[in-house]
């Protein structure tokens, strides 16, 4: 792996705002903060990035006391060009699968954290 291969080819950039749910986007808010010199939206897009890769489209139950906020976030238009492919291969909405590669992102990093413990 060379070392330009941790980062994206340049890409038109898209603003989008988008509802998602705060205690998702308050872990990914920690993590930008604490834990990884990136910022939000960057880490969304390689969530986004991740699911269109493995395709790990799984649905989570909804928490029904959960609050949705809405962000506006810059995202890669590749990125949400691929989620429109997923879209149409799983029937699931674009702003599900945001959300279904956010949380898939945090229950890695927590299986991968708690076990280093």
């Amino acid at each position: 792996m060379s070392v330009l291969d941790r980062f994206w080819p340049k890409d038109e950039l898209v603003q989008k705002t988008i509802e998602i749910e705060s205690s998702l986007f308050d872990e990914i808010e920690f993590l930008c903060t604490y834990v990884y010199d990136t910022s939000v939206s960057k880490l969304i897009n390689a969530c986004i990035d991740e699911l269109v890769e493995t395709e790990d489209v799984k649905l989570y139950p909804k928490e029904y006391d959960e609050l949705f906020t809405k962000h506006t976030l810059i995202l890669r238009k590749s990125s949400l060009e691929n989620l429109e492919k997923l879209k149409d291969k799983y029937g699931v909405s674009v702003y599900k699968l945001i959300h279904i590669s956010i949380k898939n992102a945090l229950n890695e990093y927590h299986k991968e954290n708690d076990t280093n413990k």
